[in-house]
C-alpha cells in the first residue's frame, strides 16, 4: 500500500497524472515535441503571472539556483537566509566561485525588506537573492514590500526561490519586477520530481551576455535560444512534459484563484487547528506559508515515533527539518514538526490527516 503524502515534497500526485508518464516516448527535435513544448507555455505564464519567459529545464529547483547564479552574477551576490533553503543557496553561489554575502534572519522570521534596503545602498550588488516561502520553516516573505524597496536598486537583479510556493500562493512577477522566479514541479505543482520552471526577464538576459563561465546544461541564454524554438538544449524527460500538461489543464478547470483560495483555506484550517490542540506556529505571525505549516512542538510529543506509526496506517508525514531540529534541542528549545497543505490536497483530506494524529495526544 502506497501511502499518502503529507510531506514537504514530494507532494501527493494524482493518478490521472501519473498516468501520463506512460504516454509513447517521442523525438524531442520532432514537431511533435515542439508542439508539446509550445502547449505549455500559456499554463506556467499564468502561474508565474507574467507575459514573458518560462524556462523549462529537467532538474529540481536547486538547478536554477545555479543557472541564475553562473548566468547572472560575475563576482558578487547578495542572499537572505532565513531558514536552510536560502542557506543552502548561498553556499551555493560560495561553491560557484562567488562572493556570497549573507543577511541573516532568525528561523522562522521573515525576510525584512527594509534590512534589505539598507544593505543594497550601503553596497553595489549585481544580485539579491531571497526564498519567497522557506519550507524548512514555513515562512512566507512579503514579496510586495521587497518591490518596493528593490526599486531604489534598478541594477541589482531580484531572484526569487519560490519552489514551495508556485501553483499554491499568488506570484505577480511582472508587476513585482522580479527578475528570476524559480520553482519545482514536486511542491504546489504536484507532479513528480524532476522538473523546474523559471521565469526570466530581459534584464536578466541582458545581464547573462555580460557574464562568462555560464557553463552549459544551466546556461539561461542556451536555454533561451532553445525555447523561442519551442525546444530545449539537451534531451529532456518527456515523461515529465506531457504530466505537466495534464495537470496544466486540471489546473485550468479548477481555475488558479480558486486554487490559492483552497491553499488559504487548508493553511487557515491548519493554523486553527495547532492552537486548538495547544501547539502554536513556528513562522512569526502574519508571515505564514499558505502551502506549509511548521508547527512548534510545545508538548515535546515524539514526532518521530508518531511518524513511523501514522506511515503503517497510510500517511507520510514530516517530523520536522532534521537539522533544524538537531540546532534547537542543542539550544534547549522546542523542536518542530511540518505539516503541508499543497498541491492537489484538498482541506477534506488536511481534515482527515490532523483527525488521526489527535490519536497521539
Amino acid at each position: 500500500m502506497s501511502n499518502k503524502l503529507f510531506i514537504p515534497g514530494p507532494t501527493e500526485v494524482r493518478k490521472e497524472i501519473l498516468t501520463e508518464l506512460s504516454n509513447p516516448q517521442i523525438g524531442h527535435r520532432t514537431g511533435e515535441f515542439r508542439e508539446l513544448f509550445r502547449s505549455l507555455k500559456p499554463g506556467l505564464r499564468e502561474i508565474f503571472g507574467t507575459q514573458g519567459d518560462v524556462l523549462i529545464s529537467t532538474s529540481s529547483g536547486s538547478g536554477f539556483w545555479e543557472a541564475s547564479i553562473r548566468s547572472c552574477v560575475n563576482n558578487n551576490v547578495l542572499h537572505a537566509v532565513n531558514g536552510a533553503f536560502s542557506k543552502k543557496w548561498s553556499e551555493l553561489s560560495e561553491q560557484c566561485g562567488k562572493e556570497a554575502a549573507k543577511i541573516e534572519f532568525e528561523p522562522g522570521k521573515a525576510v525584512k525588506a527594509e534590512e534589505i534596503d539598507t544593505v543594497l545602498a550601503d553596497r553595489n550588488f549585481e544580485a539579491f537573492c531571497m526564498v519567497h516561502n522557506e519550507t524548512s520553516t514555513g515562512t512566507a516573505s512579503d514579496l510586495e514590500a521587497v518591490s518596493k524597496v528593490m526599486k531604489n536598486h534598478p541594477n541589482t537583479l531580484w531572484i526569487v526561490d519560490a519552489v514551495s510556493s508556485a501553483g499554491g500562493m499568488k506570484i505577480d512577477t511582472d508587476n513585482l519586477g522580479i527578475d528570476i522566479a524559480l520553482a519545482s514541479g514536486q511542491k504546489a505543482l504536484a507532479i513528480p520530481p524532476g522538473i523546474a520552471f523559471a521565469f526570466v526577464s530581459e534584464k536578466a538576459y541582458k545581464k547573462a551576455e555580460t557574464v562568462k563561465g555560464r557553463g552549459y546544461y544551466f546556461d539561461l541564454l542556451k536555454l533561451k535560444k532553445m525555447y523561442d524554438k519551442d525546444m530545449t538544449p539537451y534531451t529532456p524527460s518527456i515523461p515529465h512534459l506531457y504530466a505537466l500538461k495534464k495537470q496544466m489543464a486540471r489546473i485550468k478547470e479548477e481555475g488558479l484563484e480558486n486554487r490559492f483560495n483552497r491553499h488559504k483555506e487548508m493553511a487557515s484550517y491548519t493554523r486553527g487547528w495547532v492552537k486548538k490542540n495547544g501547539f502554536e506556529m513556528f513562522s512569526e505571525e502574519n508571515c505564514h506559508s499558505d502551502t506549509i505549516s511548521c508547527v512548534l512542538n510545545t508538548k515535546n510529543i515524539d514526532f518521530n515515533n508518531i511518524k513511523k506509526e501514522m506511515a503503517q496506517i497510510g500517511y507520510s508525514i514530516d517530523s520536522g527539518y532534521g537539522k533544524m531540529n538537531e540546532k534547537l534541542v542543542e539550544e534547549g528549545k522546542k523542536t518542530t514538526f511540518r505539516i503541508a497543505h499543497m498541491g492537489d490536497l484538498t482541506l477534506e483530506e488536511v481534515k482527515e490527516l490532523t483527525k488521526q494524529l489527535e490519536n497521539y495526544f
